[in-house]
C-alpha cells in the first residue's frame, strides 16, 4: 500500500498584503499620513480611486467587477493604515473616495493662513543652538516643505514663477544663515557677498564643508597636543645641585658651559650665584638627601684664629700662644 505524501501548503500573497505605507494614521499626524499615502497609491497608479476620477459604474456594466475589486483593495490600503479606533469610523463607507474625503473633513485643522503663520513663526525663531548642522537644517527643510504644500499662490507667466521662487529661496537662505551658531559668522559673510548667490541646498553644502573642515582641524590640534604632552612626560628633568635642566638634549649640549659656572656663595659648580637655591629658595621637588655634600673650606688664617680662641678659653692659656697662633703664613 502506497502512502501519498501530504500536499504542500501554498501561501497566496495578494497585492494588498504587500502594501505598507510605513505610517499609521493617528489623531495628530493626518498631514504627514495623507501625503505619504497619496504617494504610495499614486505609485501603484490607483490615485483616481481616492480623488474621485474613477466613479462607480453601473452594476450591469462589464467594467463593474474590475472596478469593485480595485475599490475594495484600495479601501483595504486606507483602513489598514489607521489605528483601530479611527478605522471603525470609516469601515462602512462604500468607496475609497468616500473614505478619503471624510478624512479630509474630519482632520481639517482650520484656515491654511493660520497654519502658514505658525510655520513661518517657527522658521524665523528656530536656532541651531549647538546642535549638529544636519539636525538644524533638516528641521528647517521640514518647515519649508510644509509651507510649499500650503502655498496657494498661482502664476501663469513662467518668468514670474521663476522670480517668485527665487525670492522665496533667498528669504529661506537668510533664515538658515541667521539661525547658525556664532562660529559660522565669517563663512556667513562670505556667502552673503557671493555673486551670483547660492541657492539653499548649495548654501547648506558650503556651510557643511566648513563645519567638516573645523572638525578635522580640531582633531589634528588635539592629536598634536597629546603627542607633545606625552613626549614631555617621557622626558624626565635633569637635576643638578643648584639648578635644573628640563631636557637631556639641552643638558648635553650645554654640559661644557654649565660645568664652567661657579657659585661664589656656596662654592658649587654648575650654576652661578644668581641661580643658587640657597639664595632664591629651593623648589618643591628638591630632595636634600640627594644633594652633594659640600666640602667646608677653611683658610689657614681662620683655622689658626679658631684654635687660638679655643686655647684662650682654657685657664692655662698664655699670651705667647695667642701671639704665635695668630701669625699664619700668607
Amino acid at each position: 500500500m502506497t502512502t501519498e505524501s501530504p500536499s504542500p501548503i501554498i501561501h497566496v500573497q495578494t497585492e494588498n498584503s504587500g502594501f505598507n505605507a510605513g505610517i499609521i494614521l493617528t489623531e495628530t499626524n493626518y498631514d504627514t499620513w495623507s501625503q505619504i499615502i497619496e504617494m504610495q497609491i499614486a505609485g501603484r497608479e490607483k490615485l483616481d480611486y481616492i480623488i474621485g476620477d474613477s466613479p462607480q459604474p453601473d452594476a450591469k456594466d462589464p467594467y463593474y467587477s474590475k472596478w469593485y475589486a480595485e475599490n475594495q483593495k484600495i479601501k483595504g490600503w486606507l483602513l489598514t493604515s489607521m489605528t483601530p479606533e479611527i478605522m471603525k469610523r470609516y469601515l462602512r463607507l462604500r468607496t475609497a473616495h468616500e473614505i478619503w474625503s471624510a478624512l479630509a473633513k474630519a482632520f481639517y485643522d482650520g484656515s491654511d493662513e493660520t497654519q502658514i503663520f505658525a510655520l513661518n513663526q517657527r522658521a524665523f525663531s528656530i536656532r541651531q543652538s549647538s546642535r549638529s548642522l544636519p539636525t538644524y537644517y533638516g528641521e528647517l527643510v521640514e518647515i519649508f516643505q510644509e509651507l510649499d504644500y500650503r502655498d496657494k499662490v498661482k502664476m501663469r507667466d513662467p518668468e514670474d514663477i521663476i522670480m517668485y521662487k527665487a525670492a522665496v529661496d533667498k528669504l529661506r537662505i537668510h533664515i538658515f544663515l541667521n539661525g547658525l551658531d556664532a562660529e559660522f559668522e565669517q563663512v556667513r559673510g562670505e556667502i552673503l557677498r557671493m555673486d551670483p548667490s547660492l541657492d539653499l541646498e548649495c548654501t547648506y553644502a558650503y556651510i557643511r564643508r566648513e563645519a567638516n573642515r573645523r572638525i578635522l582641524l580640531t582633531s589634528d590640534l588635539t592629536t598634536s597636543d597629546s603627542v607633545a604632552m606625552l613626549a614631555r612626560r617621557n622626558t624626565p628633568p635633569v637635576r643638578h645641585s643648584g639648578s635644573m635642566v628640563t631636557s637631556r638634549s639641552f643638558d648635553i649640549g650645554n654640559k661644557q658651559a654649565s660645568s664652567s659656572r661657579y657659585c661664589t656663595h656656596c662654592g658649587d659648580t654648575g650654576h652661578s650665584k644668581s641661580r643658587c637655591y640657597d639664595l632664591i629658595g629651593y623648589p618643591e621637588w628638591w630632595d636634600p638627601s640627594k644633594a652633594p655634600k659640600r666640602k667646608v673650606k677653611t683658610s689657614p688664617t681662620t683655622s689658626s684664629v679658631s684654635t687660638a680662641i679655643a686655647e684662650m678659653s682654657s685657664p692655662n692659656t698664655n699670651a705667647t700662644a695667642l701671639h704665635i697662633s695668630s701669625e699664619s703664613p700668607g
